[in-house]
């Protein structure tokens, strides 16, 4: 944090403490809450969370609460705070606390006139806290103390981090070796994936299980010594199984304890660090992010898709509360009543189950509880031994004796809704399977994976197919929704609440998950929400959003209660028979940062809204709804649209320059072909996946299909045309159907000789604003990037067999305009300019904003038609002529002392007043009106694109892969910069001129 940030909330500290002052305040509470909420502001920035009175152990085992205490991420105590009110000696009151066991490290002692911190045991600072300067030193020293074993810990687990792939890849070796060469090994390996098969995933490959066995190797120390528990690896049923074959590998060429020797610094400073930890909570939390930072460096397509992320306790606490909450309310029975069957079906870490044993359910119903009323499943070998220890000591916190968790199963929860199979680890394992799957669970609480899939088809890295789960969502969410694509039904999450559902059936229930919070309102979940609220009769929903890809002002790490991209909210769902049904929601700040959200949950008071009534497909029904509804939608305006093209491999098939865009796309066609060549010869194996070679070929969906069918590609310079692959920003295309993974309608939109037009515009479900621009060029799919669908909308159609262009505004659509107008002088032209002006009225997209996150557009009737028409005619020549724009006169500036170059050599950087363009050494472009930034397509100005668009990229080998410069005209690109400026002021110009009133009667009233 800066020092003039720090000095702002220095004095927001002190007009607090005017406030007090003039109201006579100075007692220790109020003097605390004031310089509480300065140390909230200026520990931000460090990542410490100030937490009030927290409970520590001091010397002699006495249990001491500061007032404060700071801790990072690891739940490590990095500073304290002590107030005390201006009656009391400070002095004095410091020798107490130091009597009493409170720690020097690094601690602040103050009385509203004085601020004294300690540090090494010694003083450092003592000051007036009214000198604003001094109180900046103070906290300064106070943020940047360093502790020689806390950075000692940093430093060891950064190392470890960094050495675990390559550590892993040994022992993987290892395994294989023996593998290979020992047939008792292999024959104990063997039976253990049979059993991993049997048990887990029948999908499981040798690979995956000697994951296995290589994490088991790497972290089963350090859960023991963490938790002072030598004897978990023989007490635990699932440990001691995977032990037996560690035991098969050892040998003469390998001795465990040798191989792992190297890591024995890293283990001792971080075993040292979780000694210092007193509180189990906090050694809870510790080894939870350990067992975060582990897999995002061992395995991070294993953190992808099982969605690897820490659930903060303030939601867990939100969680469980809610749930005890309900089961009172709702069925008049406490948490701990003979009837409650609870299970956490993803449970990580078993923080939720841990948190119930821990705050909720009444001793005298703990036992009961704990032996046949708890159960959570975990698929993962660390978290579940993790959670096996986090669980079995919360009880015995609470009950001073220690018990096995037997309702922890090692299972995948998904597979449990297939048929039974024979064997599920172990015996005891099985046991446990068995008498859950018994249990008449009537609560469901957790956090669910998140993730919709793999990134690409080379990744090899899918969700794994369910089928009973799968055929579940076919019949349900997707069949009942009217969304085109269904893709994001998909998703971890999704399968997860459609279990849950069936799994708590037709008697009463609660269903309380932590989740992706898309399904809320995105258009592809419209058949899940109709579902939920059919299956539930009370749904509460709290958005706490964070979804950096709607709004790129948000930051993951600092918004995000995960630190993830995707928004995120809590759903809790009743199933109460003969209660009317009612859906609540609450979003909260969208600005808010995951501090203030964690602080919200756990004051625990939601300000929430009904919905209203009847709401089923659609929760979030948009501000004027009705009305938008009620319009012309502009699918029954046109005969025909599309989505623009999309090819999932950009590197290939687009490029600035035509010989090395050919080059790319021959020599990708070649090894696709040599493939199809390969697969042919290997007999046509079933799994595509393992099969192919991922690193010469970028492979999609379709591209396998293709492999399957044997069809090789051909390709030719003559499939070459031009697209718009961002705005403003033109590119080739080689247009061929078995490259595109999903080549759209354009074939019959553009065709070589003759000229069309098509409005463009984000689709339904866009995480990016609504924008519209014409193009006469084949538009990408994500033409104002990831996360927004491109929809053309195109003037005329071609027959592709004879190449005759067929009008693309429906009949319906031109009598209705002329009917409403009462001329026969309206065309179809008139009609496509009309509704692209409508489009960019700044009061139509206000006024529809959130319909238009829905659905497609629809169209009033304005009542100037012809001014709408004429203006949309001049802003589609503006859009699309663009490159013939006069530029606008920006001030070239060079560097004497660069060699003159009109070559952009990397790319144009902005400057951080917005107003010049740094182009290469020797140019700069400057004098750039700040209106140029107005004018803006998704969350990028028009002039922005083109500063992003336009730059060299090269590839690993610093080989030149994408080159917009044009040796036949060296100035381009300088141009180009000009003209969209040009275009910018001028559309916004235009768009001044629209009338003002954009509707007057419904379209399609008359």
């Amino acid at each position: 944090m800066s020092s003039a940030a720090i000095r702002k909330s220095i004095r927001n500290y002190y007009e607090t403490r005017r406030q007090f002052d003039n109201r006579q305040i100075d007692n220790e509470s109020s003097i605390r809450r004031a310089f509480l909420t300065l140390l909230n502001e200026t520990s931000r920035p460090h990542r410490w969370l100030v937490i009030e009175e927290h409970p520590l152990h001091a010397f002699g085992g006495r249990l001491i609460k500061p007032d404060a205490t700071l801790q990072d991420e690891y739940s490590i105590p990095r500073g304290h705070y002590e107030a005390k009110d201006s009656k009391d000696d400070l002095e004095t009151e410091i020798r107490k606390k130091f009597a009493a066991g409170y720690p020097a490290s690094n601690i602040i002692f103050e009385d509203s006139s004085t601020a004294i911190l300690y540090q090494n045991e010694a003083r450092a600072l003592e000051i007036p806290l009214q000198n604003e300067t001094a109180l900046t030193d103070l906290l300064t020293t106070y943020y940047h103390h360093r502790r020689p074993d806390i950075d000692g810990f940093e430093n060891a687990m950064a190392a470890f981090q960094a050495k675990i792939p390559d550590i892993a890849a040994t022992l993987a070796g290892k395994v294989s070796s023996a593998l290979a060469n020992r047939r008792q090994f292999a024959s104990v390996f063997d039976n253990f994936l049979t059993l991993c098969r049997t048990s887990l995933n029948p999908a499981l490959s040798p690979e995956q299980v000697q994951e296995m066995l290589v994490q088991h190797l790497l972290t089963e120390r350090l859960i023991r010594r963490v938790f002072d528990y030598e004897e978990f690896v023989s007490t635990n049923v699932i440990a001691s199984e995977v032990e037996r074959v560690i035991t098969a590998l050892a040998s003469h060429d390998f001795s465990r304890k040798s191989f792992l020797r190297d890591l024995d610094p890293y283990y001792n400073t971080i075993e040292s660090t979780a000694s210092t930890l007193t509180e189990f909570a906090d050694k809870q939390h510790f080894l939870d992010r350990v067992y975060e930072k582990f897999f995002q460096a061992y395995s991070p397509d294993t953190a992808d898709t099982h969605g690897i992320v820490y659930t903060p306790p303030e939601i867990v606490h939100y969680m469980c509360a809610s749930v005890a909450a309900a089961l009172e309310n709702e069925f008049q029975r406490p948490l701990g009543s003979p009837g409650t069957f609870i299970l956490d079906p993803c449970t990580g870490t078993g923080n939720f189950i841990a948190h119930l044993i821990q705050s909720f359910i009444p001793r005298r119903n703990l036992e009961q509880m704990y032996r046949s009323q708890l159960f959570a499943n975990e698929v993962m070998l660390m978290p579940y031994y993790i959670a096996s220890l986090n669980i079995e000591h919360a009880y015995f916190e609470r009950m001073e004796r220690r018990l096995p968790f037997e309702g922890l199963c090692f299972v995948d929860t998904l597979d449990m809704a297939e048929a039974p199979q024979m064997g599920l680890f172990t015996e005891a394992n099985t046991a446990r399977v068995q008498r859950q799957k018994n249990a008449p669970i009537n609560v469901i609480i957790g956090n669910p994976p998140y993730n919709v899939g793999q990134k690409s088809e080379n990744d090899n890295n899918k969700n794994r197919a369910y089928p009973v789960i799968d055929r579940r969502i076919r019949e349900t969410y997707s069949k009942d929704s009217e969304a085109t694509s269904k893709s994001k039904l998909n998703d971890a999450y999704v399968k997860f609440f459609r279990w849950a559902t069936d799994r708590i059936g037709n008697q009463d229930g609660i269903l309380c998950f932590v989740s992706n919070n898309g399904f809320v309102e995105q258009h592809a979940f419209d058949g899940m929400r109709q579902h939920l609220a059919q299956d539930f009769t009370l749904i509460d929903h709290i958005d706490l959003h964070g979804n950096v890809r709607k709004n790129p002002k948000l930051s993951g790490t600092t918004h995000n209660v995960f630190g993830i991209q995707v928004g995120v909210g809590i759903t809790l769902a009743i199933r109460k028979s003969g209660a009317s049904r009612r859906i609540r929601y609450h979003r909260v700040p969208e600005l808010w940062t995951k501090r203030e959200k964690l602080g919200f949950l756990r004051a625990g008071e939601v300000p929430w809204q009904t919905l209203t009534s009847g709401a089923v497909r659609t929760w979030l029904v948009a501000e004027n709804a009705a009305e938008f509804a009620s319009l012309l939608s502009i699918s029954d305006a046109f005969k025909s649209w599309s989505l623009g093209v999309n090819s999932n491999r950009d590197e290939v098939v687009y490029g600035f320059d035509l010989p090395s865009l050919d080059h790319r796309v021959e020599r990708f066609a070649e090894s696709y072909n040599s493939e199809v060549d390969r697969y042919s010869r290997a007999g046509r194996p079933k799994d595509v996946d393992k099969f192919v070679d991922s690193e010469r070929v970028k492979w999609s969906s379709t591209l396998k299909d293709n492999l399957r069918r044997g069809i090789c590609a051909r390709v030719s310079a003559k499939d070459n045309r031009v697209a718009l692959y961002r705005p403003f920003a033109k590119q080739f295309l080689h247009w061929n159907r078995l490259l595109l993974h999903r080549p759209g309608k354009f074939e019959g939109f553009f065709t070589p000789t003759m000229q069309n037009r098509c409005i463009c515009l984000t689709g339904p479900g866009s995480e990016k604003p609504f924008m519209a621009l014409a193009t006469d060029a084949v538009p990408d799919l994500h033409l104002v990037g990831a996360g927004a669908g491109c929809q053309a909308f195109p003037l005329l159609t071609f027959q592709i067999e004879d190449g005759r262009s067929v009008d693309n505004i429906t009949d319906s659509a031109l009598t209705l305009f002329r009917t409403h107008y009462q001329t026969d002088s309206i065309t179809r032209s008139s009609i496509f300019h009309y509704i692209y002006a409508l489009l960019h009225h700044p009061a139509y997209r206000e006024r529809y904003a959130e319909a238009l996150k829905k659905e497609l557009p629809r169209i009033p009737f304005a009542p100037d038609f012809a001014a709408f028409a004429r203006i949309g005619d001049r802003l589609m020549d503006l859009h699309i002529n663009y490159e013939f724009a006069e530029p606008y006169p920006l001030k070239w500036v060079e560097n004497p002392e660069a060699p003159y170059s009109l070559t952009l050599d990397d790319r144009m950087r902005l400057s951080k007043d917005r107003r010049s363009i740094t182009y290469n050494d020797c140019l700069t472009l400057a004098a750039i009106p700040p209106e140029a930034f107005d004018y803006r397509l998704g969350h990028r100005s028009a002039l922005e694109w083109v500063i992003d668009q336009y730059r060299v990229k090269r590839d690993d080998n610093n080989q030149i892969t994408s080159d917009p410069n044009r040796p036949d005209d060296p100035e381009y690109i300088l141009r180009l910069v000009g003209q969209v400026i040009a275009v910018s002021l001028e559309t916004q110009r235009l768009v001044a001129q629209l009338p003002e009133a954009f509707t007057s009667t419904a379209a399609g009233s008359d």
